[in-house]
């Protein structure tokens, strides 16, 4: 950051000062003479990187309160400067203050005007600052800083009269709500104690009757005036500022202000002027007077200084992403140098399994080709789930019918039946029946069942062969072949016929079985 440095005009000459953090520390002083203005023409010279600062505290400032309809943007802008140039003609050092809205009515916005009425007497100053290309922050007074920091000084939100003492003398300032509304310098002739205490004390009465007269407080009422003052001169000031039923005076130690807005001056550096000098450096006025054209080159410097900030900030970001792309590159680099060992050490593992099992006749690529179309053979191969699944609901169908074993292939053709067994139903009880065989030329899923009858059917061979056949056809459809292998009882020609009575001898306690042969194309 630049250094600051303020240029304190008290009406003739200007003492220019150095503002640091907690100190204020005075470096030359320039009379109104030409080698006045060449010597500050050359401090200029010297400081062109430094912002000015210049600060008034001359008795020729005016003030001027008006409420104003309250209109915002270009429209409230050409309203204040009209007002200005209406009140102060002929200076182009002016301002405006807004003090807030009425409460009540059309809402009016009740302004400040200020100016410094004699700008012939800081035109040379002014044309130096500009004729060296110094950079000018703006042109203050004793008024601004006191509106700006002395609030939090006073408290409350009551009128107060705030007095303090500076180089141009004795000047009052009036508060009230926490906002300027008036003040005033009294010059003095020689400074000494009970001038000051004299001028204090007098020069509040007058101001209190102005107040009055101005409306700003009720005829008759208490004024709390507080006064800014050292600590040794609080004594003397005391005997002639005394309350009255009019002013309450009040001190605060000059020293105490400076401990709370963190001021280390000197005490031999420790005035109201220095005091007032390290305010404007650390919390600089919204408002001051100098136009435009003046503060030109603080304009230029502004847009410097934001495009350097710009890059600034631009170059940081890009430093940090440049350092978090590195650290991401080299975390990336530890994993796959992590990656490279384990995958040579798995390679090694894979390669010496390999070497520890038996050597194929088949190379790896042979047996890798091979295994993959075993595994497209084995997606294709049908399974036995169609046609156990249609077995059990013909077994749910056929409630006498108890399941014994069951026996399945598959075969690439059907084999011819063997004799004296049936495609659908079983041959009649005579005997005669179709033998013809079955010869596919597709692959079948054949389902050999063994199955027994109830018990009670030993001695009725009809309802053993017509349940047989029930069941048979019950399993049969378009899709299914079906052929009975073996029936509970002889039913082929060749047999000798044997009696009721002897079968029932052969069969006796045992329950009727028999075998189907299930064939489902593939």
């Amino acid at each position: 950051m630049p250094s600051k440095r303020i240029l304190l005009f008290d009406g003739i000459r200007i003492t220019a000062y150095k503002a640091a953090d907690r100190d204020v520390k005075a470096e030359s002083e320039f009379a109104p003479n030409p080698e006045g203005l060449a010597a500050f023409a050359a401090y200029l010279g010297e400081h062109r990187t430094s912002l000015f600062y210049l600060l008034a505290d001359v008795a020729e400032e005016s003030f001027q309160l008006e409420d104003i309809p309250y209109v915002h943007g270009r429209d409230r802008n050409a309203l204040i400067a009209r007002r200005l140039s209406q009140y102060f003609y002929g200076t182009p050092l002016s301002t405006a203050f807004s003090l807030g809205r009425a409460s009540g009515g059309r809402r009016d916005e009740k302004m400040l005007f200020a100016a410094l009425t004699r700008p012939d007497a800081l035109a040379p100053w002014l044309d130096a600052l500009r004729q060296s290309g110094s950079i000018l922050v703006g042109v203050y007074s004793m008024t601004l800083v006191l509106a700006t920091c002395a609030p939090p000084w006073l408290g409350g939100q009551e009128p107060v009269l705030l007095i303090t003492l500076t180089t141009g003398g004795v000047r009052q300032s009036f508060f009230n709500q926490g906002k300027l509304y008036f003040s005033r310098l009294t010059p003095l002739a020689t400074r000494s104690p009970i001038e000051i205490g004299r001028t204090s004390a007098s020069e509040s009465f007058k101001t209190y009757q102005y107040l009055v007269g101005q409306r700003h407080i009720e005829a008759n009422s208490l004024l709390r005036a507080v006064i800014l003052a050292p600590g040794e001169q609080q004594p003397v000031m005391q005997e002639y500022c005394r309350s009255s039923g009019q002013i309450i005076f009040e001190f605060i130690d000059l020293a105490t202000i400076a401990q709370r807005e963190k001021f280390t001056a000197r005490a031999d550096n420790l005035t109201t002027d220095t005091l007032l000098i390290h305010e404007l450096a650390q919390k600089t006025p919204a408002q001051q007077f100098a136009p435009a054209a003046e503060r030109r080159f603080y304009y230029l410097w502004q847009i410097r200084f934001a495009l350097n900030a710009a890059a600034v900030i631009v170059l940081a970001g890009g430093l940090l992403l440049a350092a978090k792309t590195l650290f991401n590159v080299q975390t990336q680099r530890q994993e796959i140098t992590a990656m490279q060992a384990r995958t040579t050490l798995t390679t090694q593992r894979y390669n010496a399994l390999l070497g520890s099992m038996p050597q194929a006749s088949i190379t790896t690529d042979n047996l890798r080709a091979l295994m993959s179309r075993y595994e497209e053979l084995q997606k294709r191969s049908p399974g036995l789930e169609p046609l156990l699944v249609h077995l059990s609901q013909a077994l749910n169908d056929t409630p006498k019918v108890t399941l014994l074993g069951l026996d399945w292939k598959i075969s690439p053709s059907l084999d011819k039946a063997p004799a004296g067994t049936q495609k659908v139903l079983s041959p009649p009880l005579d005997g005669a029946g179709d033998t013809a065989g079955n010869a596919g030329t597709t692959a079948w899923t054949v389902l050999t069942l063994q199955a027994q009858l109830p018990p009670g059917l030993n001695a009725d061979l009809r309802a053993q062969k017509n349940l047989i056949d029930a069941f048979a056809a019950r399993l049969q459809n378009p899709q299914t072949t079906v052929q009975i292998l073996a029936m509970p009882f002889d039913v082929e020609s060749g047999k000798a016929l044997k009696s009721l009575a002897e079968a029932d001898n052969e069969h006796s306690g045992l329950a009727p079985q028999f075998s189907l042969l299930i064939a489902h194309p593939l």
